[in-house]
């Protein structure tokens, strides 16, 4: 059971998802053992994930993708991981429908995604088929870097940068000394380089939420044919719910791909069938979600849970 504290820990690590023990303690009058004994109890439930999230704006990731495999059952936790440790997978979760698997990723480059899927991910041992979407237009997305649409120029950044990065968007709570240990770095390097990156904006440790502790029981994934004449109408229709925290529209055919969040089956289901019933949308298909892998979810209104 989520408790006040715990609350106001999550709260905290929005704000710096790096705080050591005794910032949380000072901050919210409590023991460093407590703090610690809390975010044991947080991150071990599952409750939240604290990870580094990406800006891709700063970064320039502006070639996008939606994928969806169908894969060999007993290869999952297998392909699961290797989505996961691809840096510049921002989303992946296990799903029940046609397809096994649903992950979106952001890349610095049309060249980098070709590679990526052709040399990468086609070749995963258990991968049966798979289907790639290209971005054209994030509609919606619950952003934690401001309202910038412009993608800048990906940086110049060092390999060393980028196995740093690497490393925080694994586990943002991982002390300067791990990461130097495990780069073969000295940790005053490490600690520099750190602040630089935070300093450029480049991304953010913050607490990723596990959906279904707080609230968000149900959660599936729509991909529909959409008439281009009523694009622009559905879209923001849709946008407007505050159950809807994703919706792409697609470069490879007229498609809207929208993801529905509410507390439980049959909520999503009537809201999935009132978006449907709009013009222009025809031949969907859902992909209900099993399990979050990866995720760059922010927090719908209050930390409350059922």
């Amino acid at each position: 059971m989520i408790t006040a504290t715990d609350q106001k820990i999550i709260q905290l690590l929005q704000k710096n998802g790096r705080a050591s023990y005794a910032e949380i303690a000072q901050e919210l009058a409590i023991t460093p053992s407590t703090a610690a004994k809390r975010m044991k109890f947080l991150q071990e439930s599952e409750t939240i994930t604290v990870r580094g999230v990406l800006n891709p704006h700063r970064l320039g990731l502006y070639a996008g993708a939606v994928i969806t495999l169908k894969i060999e059952p007993t290869r999952e936790k297998d392909i699961c991981n290797f989505l996961n440790h691809e840096l510049f997978t921002s989303t992946v979760l296990c799903t029940v429908g046609k397809s096994d698997i649903f992950c979106i990723i952001h890349t610095p480059g049309w060249e980098y995604l070709h590679s990526f899927i052709k040399d990468k991910l086609a070749p995963l041992d258990g991968v049966l088929y798979y289907d790639c979407r290209l971005q054209a237009e994030v509609v919606k997305r619950i952003q934690l870097f401001g309202d910038k649409k412009k993608f800048d120029t990906t940086p110049d950044l060092k390999k060393m940068d980028w196995e740093i990065i690497r490393q925080l968007c694994l586990d943002g709570r991982q002390s300067n000394s791990e990461i130097a240990t495990k780069l073969d770095l000295h940790v005053s390097t490490v600690s520099r380089k750190i602040q630089s990156l935070f300093n450029q904006n480049y991304l953010r440790i913050i607490p990723q939420p596990n959906p279904t502790k707080f609230r968000y029981a149900s959660s599936a994934i729509v991909t529909a044919n959409l008439a281009r004449q009523h694009a622009k109408e559905v879209c923001e229709i849709i946008s407007k719910y505050d159950e809807v925290a994703l919706v792409i529209r697609t470069i490879t055919q007229p498609q809207i791909i929208f993801g529905v969040h509410s507390s439980n089956n049959e909520r999503t289901a009537r809201i999935i069938q009132q978006f449907l019933s709009l013009p222009g949308i025809e031949k969907e298909d859902i992909l209900f979600r099993s399990r979050v892998i990866k995720t760059n979810y922010w927090w719908h209104g209050d930390l409350g849970n059922e």
